[in-house]
């Protein structure tokens, strides 16, 4: 193994890793994205797939 002074050790420039950028979602995309899982919970549930347990549950019937 190779061994390494103290001071060449202090002296190696530092690496900053940052998370890239990235673009906010455009609004229409993300009511695009919110009405198409309403429509396609609405669909399960006429179908009898979706089936509501209480105020916050629901089961797939596969």
């Amino acid at each position: 193994m190779r061994t390494i002074r103290l001071e060449e050790w202090e002296d190696r420039p530092e690496k900053h890793s940052r998370a890239p950028r990235q673009r906010p979602t455009p609004r229409w995309k993300m009511e695009d994205s919110i009405e198409y899982i309403k429509m396609r919970d609405r669909y399960l549930q006429e179908q009898g797939i979706l089936v509501r347990l209480g105020k916050r549950h629901w089961r797939l019937r596969v």
